[in-house]
């Protein structure tokens, strides 16, 4: 079996009493940067410029230049770093502008409450910075959501983490959950699956810990909604979701190190970026671990377009995307459960477009900077084939969330190598990041206190949702108007009557390529059997003539059983595409 090196065992057994008393969360450490909070500069919020310079190019070439580029804001980029980092800015001819502290570490002396499934109300998980459930626990939460609720989840392990590969008593196991109604008839890895699916993934990168939660968030209202929520169980009826919560286990134990001991000073572990393989840094790193760590960024590990744009060599910069493409384990063991999970949809070349009937969608979870992006990340110059179909669903999911959307180098910067573009490049399936999280303000970085989730949840829960349902074919329907406020009420004998709003102008208000909205020209409703399900459509009015509309009619609901049935309702623009189904519940008759 593969050891760790020398070096590393060394360090780690000088280390060990010191991390133990530092905090009872406390994993290996690897030898990188001093320790000592006390010798490291204050670490500031840098706001820069470069006058005439593109903002997106000036990110990107003060990322390639080892720099912490977390945002940007208009035309200037944000910069997390120090004293050191400005007089870096001014050897690269790089203006600041405005710097203040990052926040200081959250009070943890409190925990505050956090979601649970009604089923698991009587468990308790443990946790770091005042509410943001370990490593340890969401590995628990898992399996206690396959053992409580088997009607509706399924875990899976896809894998081992790189330092359990070196040494298995160290190190963790990879896990994923597959919730939909009946996974007993679903949830094999195998992409020739009944239903479409929809993978959410978080925390790849370890210390964007906002993710995490947001994971654990959607896992909580899918199961607490299933025959309570008409939206909800349309989706798990219809789809199988796969959730993996924790991609970087290990750099998020390191993650934990720094923030249980509240240290969020520029040499502290909190700062953990990458994976934990040190196995291509020799000397060590220098520090300080914000802008020098050891490890794999492994969202630049990935087998599309990898070592371009928004990538180093150098073997300590938080964008090294290692030796080779998919050099880590868990990058390779993803793109197995990825490539089980979904089909092929698409040719090698860059030029192939997906089919417009293909099905899958993936949302990958990142912070921070409010965004919400898509394909291809390698350059901003170059559109997919399915341009249109993916900004469509981006600018659709933002219009919940009201995120800046784009592709990376039209909102951030170029970056290569990232896991949408690997998704969508080797599987055609429609795939986007989050960047959750204010650039500015309340609320903002990488640490925020964990009452901030509750705020990120509200914004994000919705579109979430939608990227779920649209994943049965997100190109076309994305491309449809949306349905809200669905107001099912019973009316004489079989007949109920039905209203909603539908709005082929539901797209987010800021970003680059806005599409155009069309008028909304149909609307049908379906009673009991979705369209898949060969549900018989019902008509009913478009009252109006624009792209948002009042949409209403009363159908036939001859076939009560006396249960809650769901109605579905969909509407058509003007070029002729219809929008995902919106689900509300049919009350059964009174006298039932």
């Amino acid at each position: 079996m593969l050891r760790r090196p020398t070096r590393t065992r060394r360090a780690l057994a000088a280390t060990a009493a010191a991390l133990a008393a530092v905090t009872a969360l406390a994993v290996t450490a690897p030898a990188s940067a001093a320790t000592d909070p006390a010798a490291a500069p204050t670490t500031e919020l840098l706001t820069v410029t470069s006058p005439g310079e593109d903002p997106a190019l000036l990110a990107q070439r003060l990322v390639e230049s080892g720099l912490d580029v977390v945002t940007r804001d208009g035309d200037k980029v944000v910069v997390v770093g120090s004293e050191h980092t400005r007089e870096q800015l001014d050897q690269l001819g790089v203006q600041t502008v405005h710097a203040r502290p990052v926040p200081v570490a959250a009070p943890t002396e409190s925990t505050a409450a956090y979601p649970l499934p009604s089923r698991l109300a009587d468990r308790q998980y443990p946790t770091f910075y005042g509410g943001y459930r370990t490593v340890q626990g969401f590995h628990q939460f898992v399996a206690d959501v396959a053992q409580r609720y088997p009607e509706l989840a399924r875990r899976v392990s896809y894998g081992d983490s790189w330092q359990r590969t070196q040494d298995r008593s160290k190190g963790n196991e990879l896990t994923a959950l597959c919730l939909t109604a009946r996974p007993d008839q679903g949830c094999q890895l195998r992409p020739d699956s009944a239903k479409p699916r929809f993978l959410l993934m978080a925390q790849i990168h370890a210390r964007e810990i906002t993710t995490g939660e947001t994971a654990w968030r959607f896992v909580t209202r899918l199961l607490d909604g299933y025959r309570a929520d008409a939206e909800v169980t349309a989706v798990l009826d219809g789809t199988e979701v796969w959730v993996v919560p924790q991609v970087n286990p290990d750099g998020i134990e390191t993650v934990q190190e720094g923030l249980g001991a509240g240290d969020v000073a520029g040499s502290s572990r909190a700062w953990q970026r990458k994976n934990r393989d040190d196995s291509n840094s020799e000397p060590p790193c220098a520090g300080p671990w914000q802008v020098s760590q050891e490890g794999i960024d492994l969202n630049r590990n990935w087998d599309s377009h990898w070592g371009g744009a928004g990538t180093s060599k150098n073997p300590c910069s938080l964008v090294y995307p290692g030796p080779k493409p998919a050099s880590e384990p868990e990058t390779t063991a993803l793109a197995a459960l990825f490539e089980r999970l979904f089909p092929d949809q698409r040719g090698p070349a860059d030029t192939d477009a997906a089919p417009a009937n293909a099905r899958g969608a993936m949302v990958t979870l990142h912070t921070y900077g409010n965004l919400v992006l898509f394909p291809w990340g390698h350059d901003k110059n170059v559109k997919t084939p399915n341009d249109a179909g993916l900004r469509s669903m981006a600018f659709r999911m933002s219009h919940f969330n009201g995120y800046n959307t784009g592709q990376p180098g039209e909102v951030l910067y170029n970056a290569s190598g990232g896991t949408d573009d690997w998704t969508y490049d080797k599987l055609g399936i429609a795939s986007f990041t989050y960047e959750i999280g204010p650039g500015s303000g309340d609320c903002t970085g990488f640490f925020p206190e964990y009452r901030c989730q509750d705020k990120f949840w509200e914004l994000n829960g919705s579109a979430l949702l939608y990227a779920a349902k649209s994943a049965r074919s997100p190109y076309t329907t994305s491309l449809g108007p949306t349905i809200s406020n669905v107001n099912v009420q019973r009316a004489h004998g079989p007949w109920a009557s039905v209203g909603a709003k539908a709005d082929d102008n539901a797209y987010g208000g800021k970003g680059v390529n806005r599409p155009a909205a069309q008028k909304v020209v149909a609307a049908e409703a379906y009673v009991g059997k979705a369209p898949w399900e060969g549900g018989v459509p019902q008509t009913l009015r478009v009252n109006g003539d624009g792209s948002t509309v009042d949409v209403g009619g009363v159908f036939d609901a001859t076939g009560d059983t006396g249960e809650h049935r769901l109605v579905y309702v969909r509407a058509k623009d003007a070029d002729g595409n219809w929008g995902p189904v919106t689900a509300a519940w049919l009350p059964p008759r009174s006298n039932d």
